[in-house]
């Protein structure tokens, strides 16, 4: 059964168990399926560039003193994230160490229920080759750092003030590889729990605010 999201005529809503064939997280307000798409193309677009694929779910918060974040707050994270990334990338060329091209992917969602800020969860893409685990907590020279710096640097906050606005959720790292033979067991189970992002609920729509994104390429 499909229907229209009344909030965004633009929006269709499913209530199936299933999308593209693929298990999907049910929920009783349903999926959007223009977002289960994009996020269906994006892990696609991921394991094409980089058939070694590491993913990452990850949850964060708003700072108290900022309660109303702006569109630009998940942009400014994904582009220090990235510059991180590429500055590490060259360190290693400096010191004659290969290096492979790691471009990130992404897709987030904006959601708020009773609280007064909004919080979003995500799912990141990295080529494996390049990093293949968030590394130990405590470490401060790993990808789990980048991430929580550059939620820091988005939201204008000292890493020992924000960090604990980022959250690494239980068993929240997939690992896909085309060429293994548990590739189709893993893309599905990575797309299942990805499919979570597309829930109606909790998302607020109007005054111009976007409550999903992803990368475009």
């Amino acid at each position: 059964m499909k229907t229209k999201n009344q909030k965004n005529r633009n929006l269709t809503i499913t209530k199936k168990d299933t999308f593209n064939g693929l298990s999907i997280y049910k929920h009783e307000n349903g999926l959007v399926i223009n977002y289960l798409d994009k996020i269906y193309n994006t892990i696609d677009k991921a394991i094409t560039e980089y058939p070694r694929t590491m993913v990452v779910r990850v949850d964060l918060r708003m700072s108290k003193s900022l309660l109303f974040d702006n569109s630009s707050v998940i942009k400014n994270f994904i582009a220090s994230l990235d510059s991180q990334i590429q500055a590490d990338l060259n360190r290693k060329k400096r010191k004659g160490i290969r290096v492979r091209a790691c471009k990130i992917r992404y897709v987030w969602v904006k959601e708020r229920s009773t609280s007064l800020s909004n919080h979003y969860h995500l799912v990141l893409f990295f080529n494996k080759d390049v990093y293949h685990c968030l590394g130990d907590f405590k470490n401060e020279d790993n990808l789990s750092h980048k991430i929580k710096k550059a939620w820091c640097s988005a939201l204008d906050l000292d890493i020992n003030e924000g960090s604990r606005l980022v959250n690494f959720p239980n068993n929240g790292v997939y690992w896909l590889d085309k060429n293994s033979r548990n590739f189709d067991d893993d893309f599905d189970s990575l797309f299942y729990r990805a499919s979570y992002l597309a829930k109606l609920e909790t998302k607020k729509y109007g005054n111009g605010m976007r409550s999903f994104g992803c990368s475009l390429r």
